[in-house]
């Protein structure tokens, strides 16, 4: 950046028609500069998409977690429910012997 303000400062003192060479630098200056902006805007979506991908398969990975351990709850609720049954199953069976 500090070459740019000294080729526009040298422009400035000048004659218009030696400032030709200085104001070609000056534009090569500006264009490396476009340049590297694009490539950090390309990098930045880049990031984005690639933390969006990140978390779209943690999010997967969640839920099916959730659906696993909603089906051992309901398994454990069937078995809960299970064991009143086979006791009184089991009381019973034993008085009628």
């Amino acid at each position: 950046m500090d070459r740019v303000r000294a080729n526009i400062q040298r422009i400035g003192d000048m004659d218009v028609k030696n400032a030709g060479p200085l104001v070609d630098s000056l534009m090569s200056s500006f264009n490396t500069r476009i340049a590297k902006l694009q490539e950090l805007v390309i990098a930045w979506k880049m990031y984005q998409l690639v933390v969006s991908l990140i978390c779209r398969q943690c999010d997967a990975a969640v839920k099916a977690m959730e659906q696993q351990i909603q089906a051992i709850k309901d398994r454990l609720n069937e078995e809960t429910e299970a064991i009143p049954k086979a006791i009184f199953g089991f009381h019973f069976s034993s008085r009628s012997s």
